[in-house]
């Protein structure tokens, strides 16, 4: 899977790829109009002013926020973080249609807007985590310009703005953001507010880290990804839980966190997960960002092995969609299965399970005799018995008719034989 942007550079380490220099323009023409929020050139030249003043002198602060050394000058980084800043917002305004930020006609002209596949690369581009710029910078430059903002009526806050470019990957509402969190950039942003953060013991490290990614290679010799799967997974399928009396269910509440999982009664309740065109990079990218981090409990790392471990084959895929755990449009389950085997295959785990409590009770209510099991157990069997009878003899039009003709005969032997060895007597 790419680790590398599609189309666009946010920030400095991609700054000098050839094949993104195309976005290159648009990036620029996205700041421009970000300034030109009217026809009188003195406001343009106001918000330009708004915004350089907030960007410069941050040169100290912007370079700590990087774990690698930023080889450009006081200028330049100040003019990525400007250019990148600017498109960015620009970009979220533009893509928010309620906001009438632009005419439609703006709307279907422009050419990063107007493809479907453009958009997808731009948040899967987005969300990477050596692709960042820090948080604090949007939300300077946005509160900059947001006065003189007079095409819409803009949010209050970026984090609103910057959530609703990214499609919703649970029910949660996007009304409810992150309130006083200290986001970090994007990827941090969609960490925070899609999934439950693990609590941290201590001082935790979540600078921008393009070397992260390969940190999750690092296998040591010793490392079996099977033992891993099956130390961090229920070790056994969703099928396999389901036949043996555990019930598997979306999680009811539409406020669910993605790693809040839960078990009830015989019942593990899963937030639905949106799965689309970015979800397999942004979970390789949100599991990145926890290997690189100092004292993590490694919640999201976790969710992805738990999540691999129920899905075993197409079956199981199947049953989570139909409980509607999982939900996704064009790109099947069993091609995220593959792409989630994909990441955890390099993933070092932790011995402290995130799920440890959860795997537990699960395991010993396996373990146990429950009559509400075995209910669960005969009705499991019996659906799976009827499905094969009617795929086996009723799934066409013939099918059914030579089962009805055999039937007939059968009935006919049975009566010719019966009538031979008991003849009617007369």
């Amino acid at each position: 899977m790419p680790t590398s942007p599609r189309v666009v550079s946010i920030g400095p380490f991609h700054r000098d790829t050839q094949n993104l220099e195309a976005m290159i323009q648009y990036k620029w023409s996205y700041m421009v109009s970000f300034f030109q929020q009217s026809k009188d050139s003195e406001s343009s030249l106001r918000s330009l002013e708004a915004c350089i003043n907030v960007i410069y002198g941050l040169d100290e602060v912007i370079r700590q926020c990087y774990a690698e050394k930023i080889n450009y000058t006081e200028d330049e980084l100040a003019e990525i973080m400007l250019v990148d800043g600017c498109f960015a917002l620009e970009l979220f305004l533009r893509f928010d249609r309620s906001l009438n930020y632009i005419e439609f006609e703006d709307f279907e002209s422009d050419p990063v807007l107007k493809s479907p596949w453009m958009i997808t690369a731009l948040q899967h581009d987005l969300v990477l985590l050596e692709n960042q710029i820090p948080f604090f910078i949007l939300e300077l430059l946005y509160d900059a310009i947001r006065p003189h903002v007079i095409k819409c009526e803009p949010p209050k806050s970026v984090t609103s703005l910057a959530l609703k470019f990214f499609q919703p990957m649970s029910q949660k509402s996007l009304e409810k953001e992150p309130v006083g969190a200290d986001v970090k950039h994007l990827l941090d942003l969609l960490y925070q507010f899609y999934y439950l953060p693990a609590p941290a013991t201590g001082a935790c490290d979540l600078t921008i880290d393009r070397v992260s990614l390969k940190q999750t290679s690092s296998w040591s010799p010793s490392d079996d990804p099977r033992a891993t799967i099956r130390s961090w997974g229920f070790g056994c399928c969703a099928l396999k839980l389901l036949e043996s009396g555990i019930e598997l269910q979306v999680g009811s509440s539409t406020e669910d966190q993605l790693l809040e999982i839960t078990f009830s009664e015989g019942v593990i309740s899963i937030p639905q997960q949106h799965i689309h065109e970015t979800s397999s990079t942004l979970l390789r990218n949100l599991i990145a960002f926890e290997q690189c981090s100092i004292s993590s409990t490694h919640g999201v790392t976790a969710y992805a092995f738990l999540m691999a471990s129920l899905m075993h084959s197409w079956q199981d895929i199947n049953l989570l969609t139909r409980k509607k755990i999982y939900r996704h449009n064009w790109i099947g389950g069993q091609e995220y299965s593959t792409q989630l085997g994909n990441i955890l295959d390099k993933v070092v785990a932790k011995n402290d399970f995130y799920y440890g409590t959860l795997y537990n009770q699960v395991n010993d209510y396996r373990k146990s005799y429950r009559w509400s099991r075995l209910q669960v157990f005969l009705r499991v069997q019996y659906q799976r018995q009827k499905g094969i009878l009617c795929a086996t003899y009723f799934s066409t039009t013939w099918k059914v008719v030579s089962l009805f003709v055999g039937l007939t005969f059968l009935l006919l032997t049975t009566l010719q034989t019966y009538y031979t060895i008991h003849p009617a007597r007369r």
